[in-house]
C-alpha cells in the first residue's frame, strides 16, 4: 500500500503513471537529483482500454511502497489526439474555450465530449492576424473521467493529465531548463511497439511534435514477413540482436542477422525519410536551419543500423537518450538493467513535480 507522505519527504515526486505504453508503468522519483525510486509494472490484455488499464495499473500502485497518493497520468497516443492549430493570441479561460471548440471542430465530436489543452510552439507569426502556433491536445472525456474515477476510488489522486509526448520531453529535458537553453535545438525518435514521436525541443522546451506510424511493430512484421517466420519469431530474433548489440547478449547467427537487416532496411528508411521531413519543415517554420542533432528514444531505438541511417539520411549527429538524463539516473545500474527506454514516459511523468503547472490536459 501507498504510505503517507511525511513532511521529510517533499523531494519525493508524484507517481508517474504511464498508461499507454505495452503495459502500464508506476514510477516515483527522487525529485532534485530526479533519481528513480520505485517502480512497479501492471498485466493486461492486449485489448484492454483505457479503464481496465487504470484498473490493472491501481492494483499494482497498492502493492508497493509509493510515498503519497499524488498520480500524473500519462495518456496512450491514439486517446490523446493531437495537431496543429494557429489560433488568436488569448489567455486564460478565453484561450481554454478557443482550443476546447478548435479540438472539437477536428475531431468532429460535441464540445461537452471532450477536454482539451494545448502547447505553444513558439514558432514565429506567419501573418499579421497575430495568431499564433499551438499544439492543441484533446481527449474523450467520458473515458476518461471513468479511469481517473478507477484510480480515485483506488485511494489515488489524479493531480495531472498529460499526453505521453509532454512527459518524454520533461524526461530528455531535465539538463536543459534554463532560458539559456533554449539555443540548445534538437530532435528526438521515440520508438515504441506502435509507433513513433518525433520532437523538437528547444531546451526543454516542445517546439514540434508528429506522430508516425512506423514502429517496432512494423519492423516485426518486415522480418517475419521476409524469413516467412512467425511474428512472434520475428520478435524475439529482434529483440536478441538488439541485446546483441547493446553487449548483453551473444552475437546473432551471421545469416539471421544479415538476412534481418535486409527485412528490415526498407522500414527503417521510411522512418528516416519521416524524420528527415519533420526536421525540413521545423527548418523553414523557424527559419532556424534544421536541429544538428538527433536523439534516439524508446523501447526500439537500439536497432541496428538505426543510428546510421538516420545520421545519413537526415546529416545530423545521432545519439542515445542516456545522455540526456540527469547524471544519477544515467548511471543507476538497477534502472538501466531492466530496461531505461521503456521507463522514459513514466520517469518523465514523474518528474512533473506535485505544484507545478505545465501544458497537459487539463482533467
Amino acid at each position: 500500500m501507498p504510505c503517507w507522505r511525511m513532511p521529510w519527504q517533499n523531494n519525493i515526486g508524484p507517481i508517474g503513471l504511464d498508461l499507454g505504453a505495452d503495459t502500464p508503468r508506476a514510477m516515483q522519483v527522487r525529485l532534485g537529483v530526479d533519481e528513480p525510486r520505485i517502480r512497479t509494472t501492471a498485466r493486461i490484455e492486449p485489448a484492454a482500454d483505457l479503464v481496465e488499464r487504470a484498473r490493472a495499473a491501481a492494483n499494482a500502485m497498492r502493492r508497493e511502497r509509493f510515498v503519497g497518493r499524488e498520480v500524473v497520468v500519462g495518456l496512450p497516443s491514439p486517446f490523446a489526439r493531437m495537431h496543429v492549430a494557429r489560433l488568436p493570441a488569448l489567455v486564460g479561460n478565453d484561450l481554454h474555450e478557443a482550443v476546447a471548440w478548435e479540438a472539437s471542430e477536428r475531431s468532429a465530436m460535441p464540445r461537452e465530449t471532450i477536454v482539451a489543452d494545448s502547447v505553444p510552439t513558439g514558432a514565429p507569426q506567419a501573418g499579421t492576424d497575430g495568431r499564433e502556433e499551438q499544439l492543441v491536445v484533446s481527449a474523450n472525456i467520458v473515458e476518461l473521467e471513468a479511469a481517473l474515477d478507477v484510480l480515485i476510488d483506488a485511494g489515488f489522486e489524479p493531480i495531472s493529465v498529460e499526453p505521453r509526448f509532454a512527459a518524454i520531453a520533461r524526461a530528455l529535458g531535465r539538463r536543459t531548463r534554463r532560458d539559456a537553453d533554449l539555443t540548445n535545438i534538437r530532435a528526438v525518435l521515440h520508438i515504441e511497439n506502435f509507433g513513433s514521436t518525433v520532437l523538437v525541443l528547444r531546451g526543454d522546451r516542445i517546439a514540434f511534435c508528429r506522430e508516425i506510424a512506423l514502429g517496432g511493430d512494423a519492423l516485426d512484421h518486415a522480418v517475419s514477413t521476409r524469413l516467412a517466420i512467425p511474428l512472434g519469431s520475428a520478435s524475439v530474433l529482434r529483440a536478441r540482436r538488439i541485446a546483441a548489440i547493446r553487449g548483453v547478449a551473444p552475437t546473432v547467427d551471421a545469416v539471421a542477422e544479415e538476412a534481418a537487416l535486409a527485412a528490415t532496411r526498407p522500414t527503417i528508411d521510411a522512418i528516416a525519410g519521416e524524420l528527415a521531413l519533420c526536421l525540413r519543415y521545423f527548418g523553414v517554420t523557424f527559419r532556424g536551419g534544421q536541429p544538428s542533432r538527433v536523439i534516439l528514444s524508446g523501447p526500439h531505438s537500439f536497432e541496428p543500423r538505426l543510428a546510421g541511417i538516420i545520421e545519413e539520411t537526415c546529416r545530423a549527429s545521432v545519439g542515445a537518450f542516456e545522455a540526456e538524463l540527469p547524471t544519477a539516473t544515467a548511471t543507476d545500474a538497477n534502472f538501466q538493467r531492466e530496461g531505461a527506454a521503456t521507463w522514459i514516459a513514466a520517469y518523465g511523468l514523474s518528474c512533473r513535480g506535485r505544484y507545478s503547472r505545465g501544458n497537459g490536459v487539463a482533467a
